[in-house]
């Protein structure tokens, strides 16, 4: 298709899509809003109504819970590599994030010691910038403060670009306190300068499977992770976006066949229920015989001393398995000991099942976040895609691209965008994930349901 045509369809659909539901918050169970009272809904809050008033003030299903307290743990990932634990108390307007592994220091200019095991504390409002209707709005949870229970792990809330966590029925997503990372070499050797990720992206879900044989199975798998180091000691390109798409078989013994003639990438040594019993499965190298794999070509540290681990969160969610899969990067660097050992590669991949899909399944409208550090609706019509800053009443797009359904590979979508801007794209259901841009700066988005 050409360019301009493209786009005319992109301006067509955009017209098309104000009429959808917008629902900007994750993973709904019930019904979805009708058109006609999001658009009710979303007039007059911009006072944007015809002279006649809204059209209705029909009644709107329920996005979320309609309250949520400590009792509700959502499991899941970060996009720095954190496996972390969420709660929400919605009449006290507080949170509390349990980091439970993690590559990002206590300190910046450090290395060791990590968040790990750092609870997170603080409240929580409604967004500065509401969303479109108030049912959307009462989904959104912006972080406003927060307290790391040690006294002394960073977590950043820049109010320019807060924290939310957009919360559904089974499912929160969205963005929790980031951090500053940076190190200040030994003896001037192996020096990250400083970068402020003022938000991590994170998935997370109520309700986990911990039986890896219905886990089993065949699966596509795209992913995106941070270098910090850059994979070298020497001067030179830091933080660098490692990607990786692939198609493995994750068996019922926690291990991995890897389509013929490559290697397999979601697990290094067989995947086991982790000892602590909290929701998911992990694979380390603590008999250090098999580091856990990488996405780029190589890490500083090449042979098997290497401590990263991977960690597997199965999400429940509309009666689908959702794969989420955790890089823990691994980086230590003592001198007193000698131990010095950088494999700091970190992130996340959505795994799922390498079937065809259809637009039957793509069809809705979805919230995420991604490695651009922005939240963006997606909606999602036959074979277009208009993208929305959920904060934006005016419901301007800020991006749209078409998808190519014919799936060369089953269940890998290929994307083009105006600018010709290719991508891939996967779904496990109610959870989809995109990977587009060029390899020096790519974009990884991951989002979730919101209406059908």
């Amino acid at each position: 298709m050409h360019q301009s045509t493209r786009r005319r369809t992109f301006l067509f659909f955009t017209g098309v899509s104000l009429s959808i539901a917008l629902a900007a918050c994750g993973g709904g169970e019930g019904e979805p809003v009708s058109a006609r009272a999001a658009a009710s809904q979303q007039c007059a809050q911009t006072n944007s109504c015809p002279d006649t008033g809204p059209t209705e003030n029909a009644p709107v299903s329920a996005l979320c819970p309609a309250t949520l307290d400590y009792n509700t743990v959502y499991t899941g990932g970060s996009g720095a590599g954190e496996f972390v634990k969420m709660q929400f108390d919605t009449k006290a307007g507080t949170y509390r994030i349990r980091i439970i592994e993690s590559p990002i220091p206590k300190r910046t200019g450090e290395v060791q010691p990590t968040r790990a095991g750092v609870t997170l504390e603080g409240t929580f409002t409604h967004p500065d910038k509401p969303l479109p209707t108030p049912a959307q709005n009462a989904c959104a949870l912006q972080l406003k403060t927060v307290t790391a229970s040690d006294g002394v792990s960073q977590a950043l809330i820049d109010p320019a670009n807060p924290p939310i966590v957009f919360v559904g029925n089974g499912v929160a997503g969205g963005g929790i306190p980031g951090a500053t990372i940076s190190f200040d070499g030994i003896l001037g050797i192996g020096v990250i300068p400083p970068k402020t990720f003022p938000i991590y992206p994170v998935l997370a879900f109520a309700q986990t499977e911990t039986d890896f044989s219905k886990v089993a199975g065949s699966y596509n798998m795209i992913g995106y992770h941070i270098v910090p180091s850059g994979a070298s000691i020497l001067p030179g390109d830091k933080f660098i976006a490692a990607t990786k798409t692939s198609t493995e078989t994750l068996n019922a013994d926690g291990t991995c066949t890897p389509a013929a003639g490559t290697n397999c990438f979601s697990t290094g040594q067989a995947w086991k229920p982790r000892a602590q019993n909290d929701g998911a499965f992990e694979s380390t190298n603590t008999d250090k015989t098999l580091h856990y794999p990488y996405f780029w070509k190589e890490s500083v540290t090449t042979d098997q001393s290497s401590q990263a681990k991977g960690v597997l969160v199965v999400g429940k969610l509309e009666g689908r398995l959702v794969p989420l899969l955790i890089r823990v990067g691994y980086a230590i660097a003592d001198l007193a000991t000698f131990n010095i050992v950088i494999d700091d590669e970190s992130g996340l991949a959505l795994l799922a099942p390498n079937v065809r899909t259809t637009n039957n399944v793509l069809n809705g409208s979805y919230i995420g976040s991604g490695s651009d550090l922005r939240y963006v609706s997606s909606i999602v019509q036959n074979n277009v895609v208009a993208l929305i800053d959920p904060q934006d009443a005016s419901l301007h797009p800020v991006g749209a691209y078409q998808m190519d359904l014919t799936q060369n590979l089953p269940g890998f979508v290929t994307t083009v965008d105006n600018s010709g801007q290719t991508g891939q794209l996967i779904t496990s259901g109610p959870v989809f994930a995109h990977l587009y841009g060029d390899a020096v700066n790519p974009t990884f988005r991951v989002s979730v349901v919101a209406s059908r």
